[in-house]
């Protein structure tokens, strides 16, 4: 009769498939899904903006006689070229010092309205922000702060650096320079915590923000400088 270290060593090129298969599925995965939302996300933007020529071209009888695949993607393409185009002109005319003063008097009129003054006002900042700040990253540099509590760390993203003479909380506090970090959520990034803390508590981190928010995104299971099949294969 077979003993019990014959069975073990029957079941093992059994496990050792199985643990393949499990690792090529998720493999597969962590490929598949980035790709899937990345094709999506850009779907929906190019239904989404286009989707007026597609109603103008409607309205005016245009490209009737040709096939409703064919004659909806070209529409697509055509609006899409006149919206690059009119972004195009639009940043041009900011060249311009006649240009300059239409959008000047354009955005004072804006700034007039209510409600709509808000969210024009907010959207800007945040764009001035992000075109201001270095290569176009409103996130300078990556650290790492004490929170929620004494002891417990959290990934954040450094913003700006608030000083007495530029900050009013800077001033108000009296605790020197501030630092103004942005921590996010995990595994979604888009929304989080705005915080001001004192230089000397911020640990100053030597990753990348991409690396940064890898970790953040996959929840602290792909570390920088690893791929994630070498993370598939350590499961």
């Amino acid at each position: 009769m077979p003993n019990k270290a014959d069975k073990a060593g029957a079941k093992t090129p059994k496990k050792k498939h199985f643990l393949f298969f499990r690792n090529m599925i998720v493999t597969g995965l962590l490929v598949a899904v980035p790709v899937i939302l990345s094709l999506w996300v850009a779907w929906y933007l190019y239904s989404h903006l286009t989707g007026w020529g597609l109603t103008l071209a409607d309205t005016l009888g245009l490209m009737s006689e040709l096939p409703q695949f064919w004659r909806t993607q070209i529409i697509r393409v055509l609006a899409l070229v006149v919206i690059l185009t009119a972004l195009f002109f639009l940043g041009l005319l900011t060249k311009i010092t006649i240009g300059r003063k239409v959008i000047g008097k354009a955005q004072s009129l804006l700034l007039k309205v209510p409600l709509v003054n808000f969210i024009y006002s907010t959207c800007k900042q945040i764009g001035d922000t992000i075109m201001s700040s270095k290569k176009g990253n409103m996130f300078r540099q990556v650290v790492l702060i004490e929170y929620p509590r004494k002891g417990c760390y959290a990934i954040a993203f450094m913003t700006n650096e608030n000083t007495p003479e530029n900050s009013e909380a800077a001033r108000k506090l009296g605790k020197g320079d501030l630092i103004s970090v942005f921590m996010p959520t995990t595994p979604n990034p888009t929304s989080g915590f705005l915080m001001l803390i004192p230089r000397e508590e911020c640990i100053m981190l030597d990753m990348s923000v991409s690396e940064a928010m890898r970790l953040i995104v996959s929840c602290g299971a792909i570390q920088p400088g690893s791929e994630p099949e070498d993370d598939v294969e350590r499961a």
